[in-house]
C-alpha cells in the first residue's frame, strides 16, 4: 500500500469515527428534547391509544430540522428504537432464568438468576445517558418523573415488568433502576410443587383453602415469591368464583375468565384520581365473590379487612417477616383509619382472614390459621418447613 493511500485510509477512518461521535451526540440531544416535548404522545403510543406513525412523523420533523452531514433516516430509526426498546438490557429481560435486573448507579448492574445475585459488568456510558434511559421507561409506561416527582413505579404490561426508578434530588448517588420480571404465564400449584415452592403437606393445606374459599394473606419480603403463589391460587380457584383484582401496578394478570382486573389512576392521567380504596369500595356494588389486592401497603388495608367482614373472600400479599409480624403490620396500617381500639381491630382481622402463608426464598415456610373463640383472637401454626425435616402440624 502506498503512503498516500495509507494516509487516505487513516483520514477516512478518523472522519468515520468523528461522524459516529457527532451522530451519537445528536441522538442524545434529540432524545432529551423528545422526552420534554412528546412525553404524553410516547405513553399514548405505548398504550395503543395513538398510531405510532404520528410519533414517527413528529420525530422525523425534528430530525429533518438538524443541520450537518448525518444519515437522517438512521438517526430517526435509532431514536424510535431507543424510545421503545431496552437496548443492551434486552438480553436479560429475554432470559427466562432472570427475575430481577437492578442498577444502583449507571455503572453497577446486578441480576438475580434462580434466586442468586450476580454482577454483570454492564454499564451506561454516563449518568446522563442512564437517567435519560430510565425516564423513557417511566414515560412510555404512563408514569411521570422529574425533579419534583423524583420517584416512580410503573408496569410494562406487554413485557410483564415492574419498573422502579429514583432520580436526583431523592437519590444523592445518582439514578437507580429496579426491574422485576413477572412470568408470562401463571404457574399452577402443580408447577409450584414441581419447583419445590410447596411440598405435599403444604400443597394439601393450600388445596383445602382454595376448595373452601378461605381468605388468605401471603407475606414475605420483596422477591420472595408472594405474587407467584397468589397467581397460582387465583388460577386454581373455582371457575364460577367471581374475583375482583385491584392493583397499584399490573402484576397478577389472571388467565381465568371470571376475573375483573382493575388498577388505580394517578392524578397526572387526568380526571378523578382512583385509589385502591376506591376500587374496593366500588366493588361492593359488583356482585363479587372475592376481592384480591395485589399488595397491601397503606390505607387500603382497612377497606380490605372490612370487605372480609361482608361475607366476601379476600386474597392479598403484604411485606412481613412471619405470621405474627403480619398481624402487627396490618394493625399499623389500619389503626390510623379508624377510631376502633386495638382489641376490636384484632378481632376484625381474625374474623376476616382465615390463613396467613409466609414465603421466604421462593418456598412456603409457614402457614398459620386465624380464629376467634369467645371473642378472643387466636393464631395456630398448622405448617412449618424445616430444612432437614418437613412437618405438617
Amino acid at each position: 500500500m502506498s503512503v498516500i493511500t495509507s494516509l487516505n485510509c487513516e483520514t477516512h477512518e478518523k472522519l468515520n469515527a468523528q461522524s459516529i461521535v457527532q451522530s451519537e451526540i445528536l441522538v442524545n440531544k434529540l432524545l432529551d428534547e423528545i422526552v420534554i416535548r412528546f412525553s404524553s404522545l410516547i405513553a399514548d403510543v405505548e398504550d395503543h391509544k395513538v398510531d405510532e406513525n404520528i410519533l414517527k412523523n413528529e420525530i422525523g420533523k425534528l430530525v429533518d430540522e438538524q443541520k450537518g452531514h448525518f444519515n437522517l433516516e438512521a438517526i430517526k430509526k435509532s431514536l424510535f428504537n431507543t424510545i421503545y426498546g431496552y437496548g443492551d438490557l434486552q438480553q436479560y429481560i429475554d432470559d427466562p432464568e432472570i427475575s430481577d435486573i437492578d442498577a444502583s448507579t449507571f455503572d453497577y448492574f446486578t441480576i438475580k438468576r434462580k434466586g442468586v445475585i450476580e454482577e454483570i459488568g454492564f454499564k451506561f456510558e454516563s449518568e446522563s445517558a442512564f437517567e435519560r434511559f430510565c425516564k423513557l421507561l417511566i414515560i412510555r409506561n404512563g408514569g411521570v418523573i422529574n425533579e419534583i416527582d423524583n420517584h416512580c413505579r410503573v408496569s410494562d404490561v406487554k413485557n410483564h415488568l415492574r419498573i422502579n426508578v429514583c432520580i436526583s434530588p431523592r437519590n444523592t448517588s445518582g439514578t437507580s433502576l429496579t426491574i422485576r420480571k413477572h412470568l408470562q404465564k401463571s404457574l399452577s400449584l402443580d408447577d409450584l410443587q414441581a419447583l419445590s415452592m410447596i411440598n405435599r403437606d403444604s400443597r394439601a393445606l393450600i388445596d383445602k383453602m382454595v376448595y373452601s374459599k378461605s381468605s388468605i394473606l401471603i407475606c414475605g419480603k420483596g422477591g420472595a415469591g408472594k405474587t407467584t403463589l397468589l397467581r397460582g391460587i387465583i388460577e386454581a380457584s373455582h371457575p364460577h368464583e367471581r374475583i375482583l383484582i385491584c392493583e397499584s401496578d399490573v402484576e397478577l394478570m389472571p388467565k381465568r375468565k371470571n376475573c375483573i382486573s382493575q388498577s388505580i389512576k394517578k392524578m397526572h392521567l387526568g380526571g378523578k384520581k382512583i385509589t385502591l380504596n376506591d376500587l374496593i369500595r366500588d366493588g361492593l356494588t359488583m356482585s363479587l365473590d372475592s376481592y384480591c389486592i395485589g399488595e397491601l401497603t397503606g390505607k387500603e388495608a382497612w377497606e380490605f379487612i372490612k370487605a372480609g367482614n361482608t361475607d366476601h373472600r379476600i386474597l392479598g400479599t403484604i411485606h412481613a417477616n412471619n405470621s405474627e409480624d403480619t398481624l402487627l403490620r396490618l394493625l399499623t396500617l389500619i389503626e390510623t383509619e379508624t377510631r376502633l381500639g386495638e382489641n376490636t381491630l384484632r378481632l376484625l382481622i381474625h374474623e376476616s382472614i382465615q390463613y396467613i402463608i409466609y414465603i421466604a426464598d421462593f418456598k412456603v415456610v409457614e402457614i398459620a390459621e386465624l380464629s376467634v373463640s369467645g371473642n378472643v383472637p387466636a393464631i395456630r401454626h398448622i405448617y412449618r418447613y424445616k430444612r432437614l425435616k418437613e412437618v405438617a402440624l
